[in-house]
């Protein structure tokens, strides 16, 4: 299997994401872990930096996504997959 490369931001972000069982949006990361994602130098002003982010870990099959309603509007609902939790223990 060919090793996947990740950036600093997607270790980071991945490593969020496997907290939440069944997957988390944008906002739920911004919301639960902002603080933390700004020490990261992260922008949390608006979504497009964790959003980005979360797709690109979706394009390389490291997450799956699915639509979820929040507050009042279809979001994209981001879930861990096993390739990714192996990937970030493996990096640790």
């Amino acid at each position: 299997m060919e090793k996947i490369k990740m950036t600093q931001k997607q270790i980071f972000i991945g490593g969020l994401l496997i907290r939440y069982e069944n997957g988390a949006t944008c906002y739920q990361l911004i919301k639960d872990y902002g603080e933390d994602l700004k020490k990261q130098g992260i922008s949390i002003d608006k979504i497009n930096s964790v959003n980005a982010t979360l797709a690109s870990l979706a394009s390389k099959e490291l997450a799956t996504k699915t639509k979820v309603a929040y507050n009042d509007k279809m979001v994209t609902n981001y879930k861990a997959t096993q390739s990714l939790i192996d990937l970030l223990k493996e990096s640790n």
